[in-house]
């Protein structure tokens, strides 16, 4: 008699805990929410203007020799670290200016310091505001600690090759938001040195294949000449390779929730059919 009430009562928070958990306000994560606005569309307006200029900017570049080179992944790691021009355009010109064995390490030094300035920009614009609006959700925050269990703040650095596989995992999609993905690892506190080395390795396939499709630009490159240059196999393979990454990442959440609820952190989630059967208690 006195069992099947605590059942149902013990139903009945865990009916309420996930009801509060699927709540997620735009107001939660305080700024980091229009600093995601902000990175999200900043970069796609500059790519317009700099893929305008690559052919009067390239040239001058090349000429320069070495100085055009630093000078290139100066720029680079600047506007893309604070999300003002895109990686794609960049990586390009990188290739179209100075061919594929000076333009792809350019670009891979501009995508590190584009990294490691958008890191400590976003620590500095968004504060705590994120990790306490993922702490505000209890499955975000065990999804979070599972994938990053090498954090800022966790105490005991521990988890290094998991938090480097998912980092390198998360960029290495072709469309993978440069920016965007930048302000929500710095967020939620990733620890530097595997958000560096896997924002290299991750990015290295993608941005090899756009400083390629540079230097096969003839005449004034531009955003038709680059997708003329395309090879067909391009676009398929890059959405094949980011529905890949979304599915695993998703795998390994479900099954990081489902993990935290045996050893009783969170409530399991309630079949349909006992939810049901308690709204009509």
């Amino acid at each position: 008699m006195t069992d099947e009430p605590q059942h149902t009562e013990s139903a009945s928070e865990a009916a309420t805990e996930n009801e509060v958990d699927s709540e997620v306000r735009f107001s939660d994560f305080g700024r980091a929410g229009p600093a995601a606005i902000v990175a999200a569309f900043m970069p796609a307006l500059g790519g317009f203007i700099l893929l305008g200029s690559i052919p009067v900017i390239a040239p001058k570049l090349r000429d320069m020799g070495t100085a055009g080179l630093l000078l290139y992944v100066a720029v680079f790691a600047i506007t893309s670290g604070l999300a003002i021009l895109p990686t794609f355009a960049q990586a390009a010109l990188g290739g179209y200016a100075f061919g594929l064995v000076l333009g792809l390490p350019g670009a891979l030094v501009g995508f590190l310091g584009g990294s490691l300035i958008g890191y400590f920009f976003a620590r500095r614009i968004t504060g705590d505001d994120a990790i306490k609006g993922v702490q505000r959700h209890p499955k975000w925050n065990i999804v979070v600690r599972s994938f990053f269990p090498d954090r800022e703040g966790d105490g005991e650095h521990r988890g290094f090759w998991r938090t480097l596989g998912i980092i390198t995992l998360i960029r290495f999609p072709p469309n993978s938001p440069f920016a965007i993905t930048n302000l929500v690892l710095a967020s939620v506190r990733v620890d530097l040195i595997p958000f560096a080395i896997g924002t290299v390795l991750g990015m290295l396939p993608r941005t090899a294949i756009v400083a390629y499709l540079g230097t096969l630009v003839e005449g004034e490159i531009s955003k038709d000449a680059l997708a003329s240059a395309r090879p067909g196999w391009y676009l398929p393979v890059g959405i094949g390779v980011s529905v890949a990454v979304l599915l695993i990442l998703a795998r390994l959440g479900d099954m990081a929730i489902k993990k935290a609820a045996a050893r009783g952190e969170i409530h399991a989630p309630i079949p349909d059919q006992e939810s049901r059967a308690i709204q009509d208690q």
